[in-house]
């Protein structure tokens, strides 16, 4: 019984002590609470995947996503342009190392029409090697890097929303309206 009651107290202690360092799970951003009413668009079939991927970040993050008659903000990926090209090639002219870069365009804007982010545009890449007597796994290993770059682009995405508190969108619709 002892033991038990040391243990809780000891998993208090630790809780208690990274909660008050700053410490957050990865991944994990604070979203202002005015964005929490969220609807997500998505513009062609290539950016599905990244919106599936920023479907569940912004659900981890407490973000409801609600239907467009019910949000309060819009979140559009207008566009997803996914590119390829050797980094490395060996004497005989074979690309041995590859880089994927994905860049996103996006919007965000309110339920009045106001344009909070237009056309915001954020990247990400990485680099994987490739064996060309190894074709089968290399191709899921391009797959692997693709859905890593997903998930990392959601993130750069996430993060372009957290400065957008009340006061810096009524800002924002302040100007607009002059």
């Amino acid at each position: 019984m002892f033991h038990r009651k040391r243990s809780l107290f000891s998993i208090s202690v630790i809780a208690l002590v990274l909660s008050a360092c700053g410490f957050q799970l990865r991944g994990s951003v604070a979203i202002p609470v005015e964005l929490h009413q969220l609807s997500l668009h998505c513009s062609n079939e290539l950016s599905k995947v990244l919106c599936q991927t920023l479907n569940k970040q912004l659900t981890l993050n407490d973000v409801n996503l609600v239907e467009d008659n019910k949000a309060d903000y819009i979140l559009s990926i207008t566009s997803l342009n996914s590119s390829r090209r050797a980094v490395s090639i060996t004497n005989r002219a074979v690309a041995v190392e590859y880089e994927v870069t994905n860049k996103a365009t996006f919007n965000l804007i309110a339920a009045d029409q106001t344009i909070i982010i237009d056309n915001a545009t954020t990247s990400a890449r990485q680099t994987y090697r490739f064996d060309e007597d190894n074709v089968i796994s290399k191709t899921r290993e391009e797959e692997q890097v693709k859905e890593q770059i997903n998930k990392l682009l959601a993130s750069k995405i996430i993060s372009r929303l957290t400065p957008y508190n009340k006061l810096r969108i009524e800002k924002i619709k302040a100007a607009q309206a002059q």
